[in-house]
């Protein structure tokens, strides 16, 4: 029995080791990858909407949600549109600031956007709740056909399909995709990782029948 076992735990190791030597040397993660990014001309509209990332310790913005604001504040000084809509509640950083609060305060703090321009929607932590709870709250204000949506590239495309199945038409534009661009091998495993659950979050947003699902991308 011991034998057995000691065979099957080697079987399974040695699996495990080539799955992950087929994700440090190989391009499956940018070809899982690319499929995922919708980057559509903004055009001009009435509001900039930026999706919310996570923390890093000390109140910082993580590395993607720095990346999607930077996109946005760039949008926002091409004339875009005049506001930008900081989108995401989720948890609280020890201040007390909410993810979209935090963004909200980058965009003050780093970037000088005057607070009037900003807006930020902290009810909802899910990227289906964040949209839902957008057009209820902000639906009599904005055009979201005029509104440009802003997030990780590899983010865009459930954005798209869900803004889509709700009848809204604005432009979905990908932050730059720097996953696509590892510097070191840890870095392929994390993009990997990040792609693999956003995979996962497209079919169970299907399932509940927040989106439809396009089967070119599978």
């Amino acid at each position: 029995m011991v034998k057995v076992k000691t065979a099957w735990m080697a079987r399974l190791s040695i699996i495990a080791w080539l799955g992950v030597a087929v994700v440090l040397f190989t391009p499956l993660t940018e070809i899982l990858y690319k499929p995922l990014i919708v980057d559509e001309p903004p055009g001009r509209g009435e509001l900039i909407v930026v999706f919310s990332s996570g923390f890093f310790p000390y109140e910082l913005p993580d590395f993607a949600m720095m990346v999607r604001l930077r996109r946005g504040v760039e949008l926002y000084r091409e004339g875009v549109a005049a506001k930008i809509l900081c989108l995401g509640g989720g948890w609280h950083s020890k201040k007390g600031l909410t993810l979209s609060q935090s963004m909200a305060q980058e965009l003050t703090n780093h970037y000088y956007i005057p607070p009037e321009d900003i807006l930020a929607l902290s009810e909802t932590d899910h990227t289906y709740d964040d949209i839902t709870s957008m057009v209820e709250k902000f639906g009599g204000r904005f055009d979201f056909n005029k509104t440009i949506f802003v997030s990780s590239a590899y983010h865009t495309y459930r954005i798209k399909q869900i803004l889509l199945k709700k009848g809204i038409t604005g432009p979905v534009v990908a932050a730059a995709p720097y996953e696509l661009y590892p510097r070191m091998a840890l870095d392929r495993i994390y993009s990997f990782r990040k792609v693999s659950r956003e995979y996962a979050a497209i079919i169970y947003s299907w399932l509940f029948g927040w989106l439809e699902l396009d089967l070119d991308i599978l």
